[in-house]
């Protein structure tokens, strides 16, 4: 069956549906990760967007269930230039294409993905549709506008044991599994939605960490949290990764800014002026540097290609957060002192 990927600015690209038969809309964004689809594919941080695979073969190894960072995919639709397992489930007997046919999302084989990184690369991210028929719609609804944290965030209270010396307060606004069982070696967390009543919580904990998750930091819907993060610093340690990196600058009086293209990949080498580090990235907006002059946070960390903030740090307070994903999965390994960071400051709590 035919499908057809329709961009706002009236290009029309036809290639081979697979997938579910229906039609998607969304951001169009792009990964250059050659592996480690599944992974991808479920991040919560996808939602609302439909994913570019730059890399042309994906798929060449079959469906692992263990792999996902959630319950289900989260990205709204796929283009690819050559999935291999659409029609066979190789060792695994897990069926790419019937995967996507569960989930509800659409895809589109056999289009040169390298020429669409190359037109965003070029002109921004477009909104799109993934239809049926090559008819372009009347409108193209801006996703980032929706409350995306509120559709992936857990709706009730979790206890995740772990390390049961320390406790922290991890705000879910669309996290990955890996985030979870990383911070597993170093406490036990109390999970709890985006929309929690932190202000009347009877929770007992030693920090609070806000981890990845979709869309636009300056949501209406995020307000209430980002005023928790300002008044808890007070009290507490409080770090983050990814939109929990925008969020906390917010707290502080910084800005966020959204990025022409974004960073999606797992090969961004990012810098504190001693060494480079190979991190994992998925994100469309970053911390705006200027505007952490007139705030106590400072940048520490920033990518070697655009100088985009990577790493921000309260200059008197036990704040800090990272843009890039220190869990990998998919990715490098060089982010892992993270967690070791995270020890530390849990430990000098402690004592």
């Amino acid at each position: 069956m035919d499908k057809y990927l329709i961009l706002e600015d009236g290009t029309i690209i036809g290639g081979r549906g697979y997938g579910y038969e229906g039609e998607s809309h969304g951001e169009l964004v792009f990964t250059t990760s050659m592996s480690g689809y599944i992974e991808t594919i479920t991040d919560p941080s996808y939602a609302g967007q439909i994913l570019i695979f730059a890399f042309p073969e994906i798929a060449n190894y079959s469906v692992s269930m263990e792999k996902m960072e959630s319950e289900k995919i989260q990205v709204a639709g796929l283009i690819t230039k050559d999935a291999h397992e659409i029609f066979s489930g190789g060792p695994s007997g897990n069926d790419f294409n019937e995967f996507l046919k569960r989930s509800g999302v659409p895809a589109i084989d056999g289009i040169d993905t390298r020429v669409l990184v190359e037109k965003i690369r070029k002109n921004g991210v477009l909104r799109c549709f993934i239809r049926n028929k090559p008819e372009i719609p009347d409108e193209f609804p801006d996703t980032m506008n929706d409350d995306l944290v509120g559709l992936v965030s857990r709706k009730e209270y979790q206890y995740y044991k772990g390390n049961d010396r320390r406790k922290i307060l991890f705000i879910d606004v669309g996290t990955k599994n890996s985030l979870i069982t990383n911070l597993g070696r170093i406490a036990s967390l109390h999970i709890v939605p985006y929309n929690y009543d932190f202000f009347n919580s009877k929770l007992d904990y030693d920090a609070v960490f806000i981890p990845n998750g979709p869309g636009n930091p300056d949501h209406p819907a995020l307000k209430n949290l980002v005023e928790f993060i300002r008044e808890v610093s007070a009290e507490k340690p409080v770090i983050g990764v990814c939109l929990g990196n925008q969020l906390i600058t917010l707290a502080f009086g910084g800005r966020t800014k959204k990025m022409k293209f974004g960073h999606r990949g797992v090969n961004h080498a990012v810098t504190d002026g001693t060494r480079i580090y190979i991190t994992s990235h998925n994100h469309g907006y970053a911390v705006d540097n200027e505007s952490l002059r007139n705030t106590d946070l400072s940048m520490r960390m920033w990518d070697i290609n655009d100088n985009t903030v990577e790493m921000v740090e309260h200059r008197d307070l036990p704040v800090y957060s990272v843009q890039f994903h220190p869990e990998a999965h998919p990715g490098p390994y060089d982010g892992s002192w993270f967690f070791d960071k995270i020890d530390e400051t849990l430990g000098v709590k402690n004592d």
